[in-house]
């Protein structure tokens, strides 16, 4: 029989450590996509055996990566933002439970970059996929106008086996949307802003040594991470085109706010340095301008990037 994607579902849990897959207390949230999938890489032989095919193959290294995309729930992307980002702090309150992302400042582990997840990918056909050691390489947030804000993780792995599927209980809280955003560039409202990306990148890479043979063995960096801002604006105003020319550093803040309390976004960088900004005249309507920035680390916070959010989830174990 085959498989309907609205009858699959994603089901997470963070591991205590690298190697030890954990499925005991699986979280569900809604996805729109999950792409993670195994590789098996090809070697081929070089040597000829008098004949016009082909030598043999053999099996190569395994591959286990993919993208997870949802819209952002305010409790099940806590999970994704964690994985990518770092938890540093959980403050809990009457019915609000406020979460603290930042940039991780060390790795999870000696084997892991950051806190590996085990995910159960389910395609409604048989037993679910259980990928394991999938560490959180890239993260990008979405939102324009008349949309809901989305958001992408990519995971680089680890192993993958096979188990009974679940039985997914999904939380309740609605996404949050374009008109629930408010903003500010170093201190001021923006209001002219037409949609909005931020993407994270961790630049993670699987490590093989002959020690693991097939699977990795460590999953680690290869490079900074890098957070940067990109998107489309009304051309209002010189503001923003005189610090791209200043090439200053100015606070950039981004708040979502529901209207199903206590649920609430914050995005807080510090430090943003506009790369690009080009307003162009390209037709007689309302003239636009297209920008991209980077955030840059800040002394004084300590961080790139400090994501707050707020909802009703005690915890990301």
């Amino acid at each position: 029989m085959s498989g309907y994607g609205m009858k699959g579902h994603v089901r997470v849990q963070f591991q205590n450590s690298f190697n030890i897959q954990l499925t005991s207390s699986m979280e569900a949230f809604a996805v729109t996509e999950s792409s993670l999938v195994k590789g098996i890489e090809q070697i081929a032989e070089a040597g000829m055996y008098s004949k016009f095919s082909e030598s043999p193959y053999h099996d190569g290294f395994q591959t286990f990566e993919g993208d997870i995309v949802q819209e952002a729930s305010p409790i099940g992307m806590g999970w994704v933002v964690k994985s990518v980002v770092g938890l540093t702090s959980t403050t809990s309150d009457t019915d609000k439970q406020t979460h603290l992302f930042k940039m991780r400042s060390s790795d999870f582990d000696a084997l892991a970059a950051t806190n590996p997840l085990t995910i159960e990918q389910h395609l409604d056909v048989g037993s679910a996929g259980l990928f394991y050691n999938m560490c959180g390489n890239a993260l990008s947030f979405n939102i324009a106008n008349g949309e809901l804000l989305s958001l992408t993780a990519g995971f680089i792995g680890g192993n993958f086996t096979r188990i009974a599927a679940g039985s997914p209980s999904f939380p309740t809280a609605k996404p949050f949307k374009w008109d629930q955003f408010s903003g500010s560039f170093n201190g001021a409202a923006i209001l002219d802003l037409m949609d909005l990306t931020v993407s994270i990148n961790n630049n993670l890479e699987a490590k093989y040594t002959l020690q693991n043979c097939s699977v990795p063995r460590k999953i680690k960096r290869t490079g900074f991470q890098t957070i940067e801002i990109t998107g489309n604006m009304i051309f209002q105003a010189h503001s923003y085109w005189q610090n791209f020319e200043a090439q200053s550093e100015v606070p950039f803040l981004m708040n979502f706010t529901s209207t199903q309390s206590p649920n609430a976004l914050k995005f807080d960088f510090p430090a943003m340095r506009l790369k690009t900004y080009e307003p162009t005249l390209s037709g007689p309507g309302i003239i636009e301008a297209s920008f991209s920035a980077q955030a840059l680390y800040h002394s004084g916070s300590g961080s790139a990037m400090a994501i707050t959010l707020v909802n009703t989830q005690e915890g990301y174990p």
